[in-house]
């Protein structure tokens, strides 16, 4: 029995080997890409295109945040230009009339305005386009911290795809070894050919699992690709070279959540569009209140009559003021003051539903963080369980007390055991990543 106990606990430990081996492979083929985790995350930021878009959103958030101060600050200047001519006449009689000859006249003009208005509408436009430009670093946060969770998790689909086709070709070895077995029971008569039939199907079933996890590995190297937003190498093999520790959870919950509502950039977005709204609602009461306007001018004309010299006119600086206020606008001001009202009211309480939402992510995600840790010493018991099983129903066929349905039964939960942990490793990893998600940062 100890013997037994001994073999269970090494195929045990070959099974953990399988997932090292996934993430730290042997000398790969010329042809094999070595891609680290960094690299992927760093080819992700220069070529995603749905992060490049929000990363691109920003600039017009900046240039209406500067529009909004230059406006209140300086004034509007601009220069006008003009020209003009009307060809010579002839001298005509006209029905008895004499209509005289005119010469030709020509005028070219030029002039110089400027321009300054002050509202309230104008101050509540610079902290209202602050805040927005506010709201548009956070989406690119948010749009940062999203890909960079996006990348890892399928990085970590990629090492577990790899891992898996480990595992896969180890099923195919061990079917080969049971097909052997078979055939030299039935050589020296010890079995029917049925039992080597049923391995043979086995052996085979055990080919096209490992086929199907080579393809997968392939998929999934496309997929890191795709997210990194650049063509992926032909063939797609690919070898990633992180690997990550499994070890218990540290993390508070309260300090996550609080993490999570002081620093998620969605969170921290909507915030910044409640105090855009809120500027908009001052705006939109601004129309109660009068608007100062400024404006001066100059210009200058050369102007030619005929053969006659040029002569030249200036126009002197004309400068106005008005102040207007309105009194009736057929209660379009009450109308603009309700809507900014409800809008400001709209995005508060988004942001409490949203708030709420934070906390409920981030404690579920770390509940499932936690019970995914677990699963693995869960996982790690039914392997050598398994294991020890399908040692025991391959001496009992060797020697003759046992059939090939038992062993081949035995073989399959041994195979699954295996699978199941290797999920669980990867699932605990992918738990961490759905936990940066909520909280809107990256934890490790």
């Amino acid at each position: 029995m100890r013997v037994r106990l001994i073999v269970g606990w090494l195929v045990v430990l070959s099974v953990v080997a399988a997932i090292g081996y996934a993430q730290q492979p042997p000398a790969a083929r010329p042809d094999t890409v070595r891609l680290s985790l960094a690299e992927a995350l760093e080819t992700a930021i220069r070529n995603n295109p749905t992060y490049l878009t929000t990363l691109r959103a920003r600039s017009p958030a900046a240039w209406a945040r500067n529009s909004a101060e230059l406006s209140l600050f300086t004034p509007t200047f601009g220069l006008g230009g003009s020209y003009y001519h009307q060809a010579a006449a002839t001298g005509q009689v006209f029905q008895g009339f004499q209509i005289p000859a005119t010469p030709s006249y020509k005028q070219l003009s030029g002039s110089l305005r400027f321009g300054y208005q002050l509202s309230g509408a104008s101050i509540a436009n610079v902290g209202s386009a602050g805040a927005s430009l506010q709201a548009a670093d956070q989406d690119v946060s948010s749009a940062l911290t999203a890909l960079e969770v996006q990348v890892r998790t399928e990085y970590l689909n990629l090492l577990e795809a790899r891992a898996q086709a480990d595992l896969a070709q180890h099923v195919v070895q061990r079917a080969q070894e049971l097909l052997n077995l078979a055939e030299a029971r039935y050589s020296v008569g010890q079995n029917t050919m049925i039992d080597v039939r049923q391995a043979q199907v086995a052996k085979g079933n055990a080919d096209v699992s490992l086929l199907q996890a080579q393809q997968n590995v392939q998929i999934e190297a496309l997929k890191v690709y795709q997210l990194m937003g650049v063509p992926a190498p032909e063939p797609p093999d690919v070898v990633p070279t992180d690997t990550f520790p499994v070890v218990a959870p540290a993390w508070n919950p309260d300090s996550l959540i609080a993490l999570g509502l002081a620093q998620n950039p969605a969170l921290l977005a909507m915030r910044s569009r409640e105090v855009a709204a809120r500027w908009g609602a001052r705006s939109a009461y601004s129309a109660y209140l009068p608007s100062l306007s400024a404006s001066a001018s100059t210009g200058r004309s050369q102007i030619t009559q005929g053969s006659a010299p040029s002569y030249y006119q200036t126009s002197p600086w004309t400068l106005s003021l008005s102040v207007s206020l309105p009194i009736y606008d057929a209660a379009q001001r009450n109308a603009q003051v309700s809507q900014a009202n409800y809008q400001d009211e709209s995005l508060r309480q988004s942001i409490r539903a949203r708030e709420v939402q934070v906390r409920t992510d981030v404690s579920s995600a770390y509940v499932a963080l936690d019970a995914a840790y677990r699963t693995i010493a869960v996982q790690h018991t039914n392997v050598a369980a398994a294991n020890e099983a399908f040692s025991l129903a391959t001496e009992r066929y060797r020697v003759g007390s046992g059939s090939i349905i038992e062993l081949l039964s035995a073989r399959v939960d041994a195979e699954t055991a295996a699978t199941n942990y290797i999920t669980a490793v990867y699932n605990y990893h992918k738990a961490i990543a759905a936990l940066e998600q909520a909280v809107g940062r990256t934890l490790r």
